[in-house]
This record gives structure tokens, C-alpha cells and sequence, in this order.
């Protein structure tokens, strides 16, 4: 098992990719501490993440990372239950409204920041006093393609995401010294909650099969298929293991080629 023993904190667990890391990381053999501004969201977590590993230690704590009180409770509440973090999972995010950039509600784009940099940023901080005393650790930030392959009406959440990708490169030099590494993967189209909704919206809105809203999307995918959230919550389990130990400030495409960048 990739993290077998390691104690990893993972944000923003919820319908999704969220929940998939959680997940995995429990199906790795970690200890996991899932926040989530939702109580329900964690006892569903939980109860998902038993099914895959029944003795997986996990501590719930609600947490909204945008409130630093917040973040410094869940960072104790891990360190006291497991003793140390190895790792930090960031996937708590606000992605904000579908619109162009010349009639955007800019309040909208300072609630994308406030949660995807400032939060992010918030949560790590906290993260890392801890990591820094027992001699280590991995973070990983969960990102977005549309930082590199712009989306339609997306610009409010891809400039958050961007100004993330490059926070998280700086951090990956400024953190190497106390070997903490500092990495981001970047997923496009997940097959799951989300998008199968989409899916399912788009077919009734257009009154065309599901199959009909998949298949241009997936023409631009070089692997010719949407790839799932559970194999995205897996890249993430292998930057945060020890398999990835000469790996920091990399940016890994987890979006099935659709974006093949250089």
C-alpha cells in the first residue's frame, strides 16, 4: 500500500473528486483526517471509506478553510489523534459562476480567491508547522486543466487556480530544505458526480442520448475516453507517497491527454 501508516489530512471532501481522495487514501493504508464545511459530506465519507478499508483510522472535522481558527482546530485535532501529518491533500475549492471576464461579478471572483488561494494558502501554512517538527511531509494540490486549456465562461475560477500553480511552485522551493515537497495535479473532465449530472442536464436540455454530449468531449481526449475521479484521487496518492520522493514544483496532467503540455 502506497500510504501505509501515513497520516494525511485531505479538504474539501464532497460529491466528486473530493470524496474519491478519501477514498483512496483509506484504500492506501493511511490514517486520514477528512474537513469539509458539511458534517454530513465526512459521515458519508466515512462510511465509504470503511467499505474499502474497515480499519482505516479516520477523524472527521468540519472545517472551512477560509477561516484560519478553522484550519489551525483540524491541524491539531490530526496531530493530537495520529501524532504527526505526512500529508496534505488540498482539494477544498469554490469554483464560482459560468460567465465571461467582461461582464463578470467580480465580488464572485474574490469568493474564488478567498477560498482557492487565500484558503489553500490558510490550510497549509498551518499544515506545515506540523510537518516541519516530525521532519517532513508531501502536499498536493488539486488543480484545474483550465488553467492551461481555457474553458468557456471559467475565467473567475481558472485565475484563482492559476495564482495557485504558481503559489504552489514557490512553495516547492521555499519547503525543499525541510524536505517537504510541494506538488499539483491538474485534472480536465472526471467521470463522476459532477460531470454525470452535466451529462444527464445537457442530454434533457438538448433532448439528444447522454452518449451524444460524451462523445465530442471525449474526441478531445488523446486516451478517447473521459478519464474517472478515482484514477485522478490516485495520482494524488502517489505524490504524496514515498514513490514520489525526488518529485516537487511538478505539475502532473491527470486529465487523459487532453492537454499534452511541454
Amino acid at each position: 500500500m502506497l500510504l501505509n501508516n501515513k497520516v494525511v489530512i485531505v479538504s474539501g471532501i464532497g460529491p466528486g473528486l473530493g470524496v474519491k481522495l478519501a477514498i483512496e487514501a483509506a484504500r492506501e493504508g493511511a490514517h486520514v483526517a477528512i474537513a469539509a464545511r458539511s458534517a454530513s459530506s465526512l459521515a458519508d465519507a466515512e462510511r465509504r471509506m470503511k467499505d474499502v478499508a474497515p480499519d482505516c483510522q479516520v477523524l472527521q472535522q468540519p472545517t472551512d478553510i477560509t477561516d484560519r481558527s478553522q484550519c489551525q482546530r483540524l491541524v491539531a485535532a490530526a496531530e493530537a489523534r495520529f501524532g504527526r501529518i505526512d500529508g496534505l491533500i488540498n482539494s477544498a475549492f469554490y469554483h464560482g459562476n459560468f460567465e465571461g471576464i467582461e461582464t463578470a461579478d467580480l465580488d464572485d471572483w474574490r469568493k474564488c480567491f478567498d477560498t482557492n488561494v487565500i484558503g489553500t494558502m490558510t490550510l497549509t501554512q498551518e499544515t506545515v508547522k506540523t510537518m516541519k517538527k516530525s521532519g517532513g511531509g508531501a502536499i498536493a494540490m488539486v488543480n484545474t486543466m483550465a488553467t492551461r486549456k481555457p474553458f468557456p465562461s471559467e475565467a473567475g475560477y481558472a485565475a484563482s487556480k492559476g495564482a495557485l500553480m504558481v503559489a504552489a511552485k514557490y512553495l516547492a522551493k521555499e519547503l525543499g530544505c525541510h524536505n517537504i515537497r510541494v506538488n499539483s495535479i491538474h485534472p480536465g473532465w472526471m467521470w463522476g458526480a459532477p460531470v454525470q449530472d452535466y451529462v444527464k442536464s445537457a442530454s434533457a436540455a438538448r433532448n439528444v442520448a447522454e452518449a451524444d454530449i460524451i462523445k465530442p468531449i471525449a474526441a478531445n481526449i488523446a486516451l478517447g475516453r473521459i478519464v474517472t475521479d478515482d484514477e485522478c484521487a490516485r495520482a494524488a496518492m502517489f505524490l504524496v507517497s514515498d514513490y514520489a520522493s525526488a518529485i516537487t514544483g511538478a505539475i502532473l496532467d491527470t486529465n487523459g491527454g487532453e492537454f499534452i503540455g511541454c
